[in-house]
């Protein structure tokens, strides 16, 4: 139930931003493409980044005073993590940044690599991030990316390969259930979240 409850929540709140998302992977270079790419980092802004914290902050709840539906905590937290709005634009303006550079180096592989490694490290950022806003554990995200990076890494895959399953096998009930939800739990374990009660 918990992690139905989070994962459900952010899609939720995320809803918007997967049509939007979707529109611009279909839409040609135009002044249209532009426009939703602009659309799509303040959608990512203000619920994909909050929504990340959010879920990091409902997972820490979960395992700290057992498992509750976390419906309202859940959209209590994302709404607090607005007050990040540097923070949560500065990613999402780099988030569109790669969504068009991929787009860019599309027929270029040597480019299209590189612009994928280093998407790949804007998702370890994110995934530190995250954990770190919520939880508060390390002295910095600098600390936590210096103390922890092989489980940073190792979230990061957990969350692409369940995201990437999704898309491809076309899992909805998957998505629905436990999407985003799980590998945020995977990765609050592999962090060092704290755990004081068990369900």
């Amino acid at each position: 139930m918990s992690l139905f409850s989070i994962n459900f929540s952010f899609f939720l709140i995320n809803f918007s931003v997967i049509l939007t998302a979707i529109v611009l992977f279909n839409l040609k270079f135009s002044t249209t493409y532009s426009v939703f790419l602009i659309i799509l980092w303040l959608m990512i802004s203000v619920f994909t980044i909050p929504g990340l914290v959010a879920s990091f902050a409902a997972v820490q709840e979960w395992q700290t005073n057992g498992s509750v539906s976390f419906f309202k905590y859940f959209f209590k937290k994302w709404f607090d993590f607005q007050k990040n709005y540097r923070i949560n634009f500065g990613l999402g303006f780099i988030a569109s940044l790669f969504i068009l550079l991929n787009k860019v180096t599309v027929g270029n592989p040597q480019w299209h690599m590189a612009v994928l490694i280093f998407t790949f490290v804007y998702c370890m950022v994110l995934v530190a991030t995250g954990f770190q806003l919520a939880t508060h554990k390390f002295a910095s995200i600098l600390t936590l990316f210096v103390e922890k990076p092989l489980p940073i890494i190792i979230s990061v895959i957990v969350f692409l390969i369940l995201i990437l399953m999704n898309f491809v096998l076309q899992l909805a009930f998957l998505s629905v259930i436990c999407s985003v939800s799980l590998p945020t739990y995977v990765s609050y374990r592999l962090l060092g979240g704290q755990i004081a009660k068990k369900d």
